[in-house]
């Protein structure tokens, strides 16, 4: 027992000392052991390394972009270590963004208005004439809108007392052309609207030219007669249509 004691006592104090001394290989503890290929032993060093001083870094500088109307700066700066290419790579063009083209849409065509006017139309002008009669009415009518003067209007009452004086001119031969400040009347054997109109320009162009006149009615009459000798109301030949055209103006 008395040797156990004294152990202890030994001990107990060396290990003291041992636990409490203060480790200055604390560098050594932290570097691993080095083994060879041939399983020999290296002995670390017991000089402590040196750490690597770390190299300083510099913020990276980010260029400030040009203030814009809606662009707005989304870059932070950088705390890694700067490189040779910057960050942002500059725009050939300017910040501004360019004006939209114009638009090339084409233009929406106006639909036609639909809705009918609530004023009567005018009243068809009918003057009641024939087609012959409204032949020689176009003529005359052409020839005086060439002169300058208004069109001329059609007048069924005109039509009818024209019609009546180129019946009556009919039955004489010497009554077929006549001409006055407001009618003119022409005709022959078998003539057309082409003959009246050549002889009413030629005997009576002052009427026909006359603007103040503005309304007119042509009449046109047609007789059979014959021109041989006629037997008992018998015609023994040919018979010819002697034809009246008469032209009253107002």
């Amino acid at each position: 027992m008395i040797a156990i004691a004294s152990v202890v006592l030994v001990i107990t104090p060396i290990s003291w000392i041992l636990l409490h001394q203060p480790q200055n290989d604390d560098a050594d503890a932290s570097e691993p052991l080095v083994t060879r290929t041939d399983d020999t032993y290296v002995t670390p060093t017991t000089k402590p390394s040196t750490p690597p001083v770390p190299r300083p870094t510099t913020p990276k500088a980010t260029p400030t972009p040009t203030p814009t109307d809606s662009a707005t700066p989304t870059s932070t700066p950088s705390t890694t270590e700067p490189t040779d290419d910057p960050t942002t790579a500059p725009t050939e063009q300017g910040t501004t963004a360019p004006t939209a083209p114009p638009s090339t849409q084409r233009p929406t065509k106006t639909k036609p208005s639909t809705t009918t006017s609530t004023s009567p139309p005018p009243p068809v002008a009918d003057g009641g004439m024939t087609a012959d009669e409204l032949q020689l009415f176009n003529m005359l009518d052409s020839a005086r809108t060439s002169n300058g003067c208004a069109p001329l209007e059609q007048d069924p009452n005109l039509t009818d007392r024209a019609r009546s004086d180129a019946t009556s001119r009919t039955k004489s031969d010497s009554k077929l052309n006549a001409s006055g400040a407001s009618m003119t009347a022409a005709g022959g054997d078998e003539w057309t609207a082409q003959d009246a109109y050549n002889q009413m320009m030629a005997q009576s162009k002052s009427t026909v030219l006359n603007c103040n006149l503005t309304t007119l009615g042509v009449g046109k009459a047609v007789k059979p007669y014959c021109d041989s000798i006629g037997l008992f109301g018998i015609c023994i030949g040919s018979t010819v249509n002697r034809v009246s055209w008469v032209a009253d103006f107002t």
